[in-house]
């Protein structure tokens, strides 16, 4: 049956690639020049709403947002979800309406066209080769706390070749949240995977499907302390895991 499918999924990835590459051409010269002003990355981040909207319109892919009442309605957190699909941002995006800035790795600015909504300082790049790389980087996350915006970060850093199942967590997002006290707001893509997976191209998957989202109960670190890292880390990870292995039983 899978050998069946594999024309439909190559079709679809095309379709998808050429969808999200003519759309960044045609966005690309206004956002350039909006991303010269740092005052107005929030209307760029408006933008990337709308632009994040029609990408999972023509991806065939409906969102179905549970716990959407979840999602803080003031104050600073930390959006940690798992990384499972490129879909992943575009959900964050379409579902968390306040301004908040991506954290992602620093391969992202070799991407052509994307690579803009880091490289202007927008967003933060995260060079984990270097030690250097990694203290800017906690620096500008501080700042972006203690400004009031809050972070997206993706604890396991990049997309898992074994997904929807899980890779270790990085304790960078942990530790930040314990440090400047604020709440860490878990977020499962139940479904994403199967939209638009990762690897190989003739036969992951790939097709129109519901995007499952689930939006967990925000977890509090007031009063936690650097020992207390790890224990957090295992928390998330068990509480973003559930969906995920309930939904492959």
């Amino acid at each position: 049956m899978k050998y069946i499918l594999i024309p439909f999924r190559i079709v679809y990835k095309i379709y998808y690639l050429f969808v999200f590459a003519f759309s960044l051409i045609i966005t690309y010269p206004f956002v350039y020049l909006l991303l010269k002003n740092p005052k107005r990355f929030p209307l760029v981040f408006k933008i990337m709403r709308i632009h994040s909207f029609f990408l999972l319109l023509f991806a065939g892919a409906p969102l179905k947002v549970i716990g959407k009442e979840n999602i803080p309605k003031e104050g600073a957190y930390i959006i940690c979800p798992n990384h499972s699909s490129f879909l992943d941002i575009f959900c964050l995006y379409t579902i968390f309406p306040n301004y908040f800035v991506f954290t992602g790795k620093k391969e992202i600015e070799k991407w052509p066209l994307f690579h803009i909504y880091y490289t202007s300082g927008m967003n933060i790049l995260v060079d984990r080769k270097t030690k250097m790389g990694m203290i800017a980087a906690l620096k500008r996350m501080n700042k972006e706390l203690e400004s009031g915006n809050s972070l997206a970060i993706f604890p396991e850093g990049t997309i898992t070749k074994d997904a929807p199942y899980m890779g270790e967590f990085k304790s960078g997002a942990f530790a930040i949240a314990i440090q400047k006290q604020v709440p860490i707001v878990p977020v499962t893509f139940v479904t994403n995977w199967k939209i638009l997976q990762r690897g190989n191209f003739f036969m992951g998957k790939g097709g129109p499907e519901i995007s499952k989202v689930v939006i967990h109960k925000p977890i509090l670190t007031n009063g936690l302390r650097k020992e207390n890292v790890e224990d957090l880390q295992k928390q998330i990870f068990d509480i973003i895991n559930e969906p995920i292995l309930s939904s492959l039983k």
